[in-house]
């Protein structure tokens, strides 16, 4: 049914990229209308699909407004999702919870996020004060399937930052009582909702430890839990830091968590090993009473409509698009980390810049106090002296930094690779600027000494016919009149200057020089860049 619903949005969104007259648009117009239906009667949506990592917007915007005509704009809605490590029994908890057939099996059997609608019935829907519940069941983290994928990290923090935001209460599934496992999800989605400005929203937040037999195990796991809440504190405290927030800000002032009335324990669903192992009533039992808390949480959560609703996953999409700094790190230390070892590197980059334009200041006033016309081969290698023991100097900086072990810089080794190329491109990047500057330095002087030599030339010229003129005046045994002067002068300066060797500017083919100039610049980059 899933693959069905999906084929039904793709075919729609497909659809409605065809002009407005088009025949096979119309042809499909009717599918959100179906799809409607269906969601009305109990079958879910496609969310998020799991195989693109991407919200197919118009098809839920349509399917969701023709949900909202249908049921006569009576859509007021509260969204619970559930989020967890793959195969902790998220589908199956949801499924007791509320009567629901959401896909349940071993391994990664949900993909994506989709979304199931459940009618409050009359008599509750003036406590709870909303006509639907927004079940939303999400894909298991930190799946084996995408371990192995570099950007495996950025896939969960999107994910869960997602379904927390879009719920009011969120469901974080964990298995046994070991909670570390979900605690680097969780500091990125409080960093990501620092980072996303104004959400407007604090996600209540569960914690429902699965396979927990034991009936004293909420005493015995109180240290557990207080231990966890202090360290999402100074991972919330951290990544204020980094975004120069209050640094005295809690986990508890982004969403909210109480570890004494927000932490379940539910023994396994099986007695042994299915399929021949009886089922457990007891995790029947422990469910329900889950359920009766959840239901007094949700009467206290304020109620959106599904505009509302649409609008609020429109906006949260595009924060979390737009938001890519902390979903490519595994937690706020290893931000936190990333983002002090770019401090100091701005730092090697500046003092790199500032020595090298000393440099070329000198060099400059060198080559301008100079008469005779100064070598380029000679500055040229001097500059390549001079950048090749800057940049060793600031890997040096880097190898020091590494081993001083300050700010947790084991965790971002292997972005060390990143910053010795960032630093060896700078030095490209510099020495190319330099070597620019000084040619125009070194042709400003050599124009400059060819228009001294092009003006003394004239002088001498012009003087020599001065005084042959003031000659042949003295040869002549009669006085001239000013006027007559005047006239000798201006015919021997006209004559004179028509004989000077005027040379304008060259003519210069000024696409072909910035063609070149953007070939040296991206030659580095490889491809075709660098082939005529």
């Amino acid at each position: 049914m899933e693959h069905f619903m999906r084929e039904m949005g793709q075919l729609y969104e497909a659809a409605c990229s065809l002009p407005d007259n088009a025949e096979s648009r119309q042809q499909f117009q009717h599918l959100p209308s179906l799809g409607a239906d269906l969601l009305l009667d109990g079958f879910p949506l496609e969310l998020v699909d799991g195989d693109a990592s991407n919200i197919p917007v118009r098809w839920v915007t349509d399917v969701l407004t023709e949900l909202h005509r249908k049921v006569q704009h009576k859509s007021r809605v509260l969204v619970v999702t559930v989020l967890g490590v793959q195969s902790t029994g998220k589908s199956t908890l949801l499924n007791t919870m509320f009567g629901v057939q959401f896909a349940v099996s071993s391994g990664r059997c949900t993909r994506g996020a989709f979304m199931l609608l459940i009618r409050v019935k009359e008599d509750l829907k003036e406590e709870l004060n909303c006509d639907f519940i927004l079940v939303i069941d999400t894909e298991g983290l930190k799946s084996p399937e995408l371990a192995e994928l570099e950007d495996s990290y950025e896939h969960d923090n999107e994910l869960a930052t997602l379904v927390v935001g879009l719920s009011d209460i969120t469901i974080i599934n964990i298995a046994m009582e070991n909670s570390t496992e979900m605690k680097d999800i969780l500091q990125i989605v409080v960093h990501a909702f620092l980072r996303m400005e104004k959400l407007g929203k604090k996600p209540n937040c569960q914690f429902v430890h699965q396979n927990v037999g034991d009936v004293s195990a909420y005493d015995k796991n109180m240290r557990d839990r207080n231990k966890l809440l202090e360290q999402l504190n100074e991972m919330t405290q951290a990544a204020a830091r980094m975004e120069k927030l209050d640094p005295n800000i809690k986990l508890t002032d982004v969403m909210e968590y109480d570890p004494k009335h927000s932490n379940w324990y539910i023994p396994g669903l099986w007695h042994g090993i299915p399929p021949m192992a009886p089922v457990n009533t007891g995790y029947s039992e422990s469910v329900y009473e889950f359920k009766k808390s959840l239901i007094e949480v949700l009467k206290s959560c304020k109620y959106q409509t599904l505009p509302e609703f649409l609008e609020w996953v429109g906006s949260l999409w595009k924060a979390v698009k737009y938001e890519n700094f902390s979903f490519r790190f595994r937690n706020i230390r290893v931000a936190e980390a990333y983002s002090n070892l770019c401090v100091e590197y701005g730092k090697w980059e500046w003092d790199f810049q500032k020595h090298m334009y000393n440099w070329l200041a000198t060099a400059e006033t060198r080559i301008s106090n100079t008469s005779n016309q100064s070598s380029k081969l000679e500055f040229l290698s001097s500059l390549k002296k001079e950048v090749t023991s800057q940049e060793e100097t600031t890997l040096e900086k880097l190898t020091k930094y590494y081993e001083s072990k300050e700010g947790h810089v084991n965790l971002v080794k292997s972005y060390r690779a990143t910053f010795e190329i960032s630093i060896k491109t700078l030095r490209i990047e510099i020495e190319n600027s330099v070597t620019n500057k000084l040619t125009a330095a070194i042709d400003f002087q050599k124009g400059m000494k060819k228009e001294h030599d092009v003006n003394e030339k004239h002088k001498a010229i012009l003087e020599e016919r001065v005084l042959q003129l003031l000659a042949e005046c003295r040869k002549k045994n009669k006085d001239l009149s000013e006027e007559q002067l005047k006239q000798e002068f201006e015919k021997m300066w006209e004559e004179t200057v028509k004989g000077l060797n005027f040379k304008g500017l060259e003519k210069r083919n000024v696409v072909f020089n910035v063609y070149n100039q953007l070939r040296k610049q991206l030659k580095r980059h490889g491809g075709g860049v660098g082939r005529t």
